[in-house]
């Protein structure tokens, strides 16, 4: 039987990791509903071609952090020494130090996301 802590850290993986789809399968509901939006306002205005031809196109939007910024703000929480341990949680706390709208789901997943690859990168 594999130990205790082993199991534990699994089951709290597990639970983040289905966090995280449930978060992104949402998000993907909205854009869809959107595009549909957008679909049926294209056909109301004379659109004639099928939208789903229409290529798709990369937004460039600015980075979220400046460089090294929020490896600095984890490493600061980690100092501290607050008994954070899921990434979302770490994004809450910088969300809170960055004064950012905690509130915004879409904004939170994008921060989390980031979070989850830093942490990875710095051995958790």
């Amino acid at each position: 039987m594999a130990q205790p802590h082993v199991i534990s850290a699994l089951v709290r993986k597990r639970a983040e990791l289905t966090w995280l789809q449930a978060e992104t399968g949402k998000l993907h509901r909205s854009i869809a509903k959107n595009i549909a939006k957008v679909d049926h306002v294209l056909a109301m205005v004379g659109y004639r071609d099928d939208p789903g031809t229409i290529r798709k196109r990369r937004k460039n939007n600015p980075p979220l952090f400046r460089r090294g910024q929020l490896r600095r703000l984890i490493y600061d929480i980690r100092h501290e020494g607050p008994c954070i341990s899921t990434d979302r949680q770490f994004a809450v706390e910088v969300m809170r130090r960055l004064l950012w709208n905690t509130g915004d789901e879409s904004l939170l997943l994008a921060v989390t996301l980031k979070v989850r690859d830093v942490r990875k990168a710095i051995g958790r």
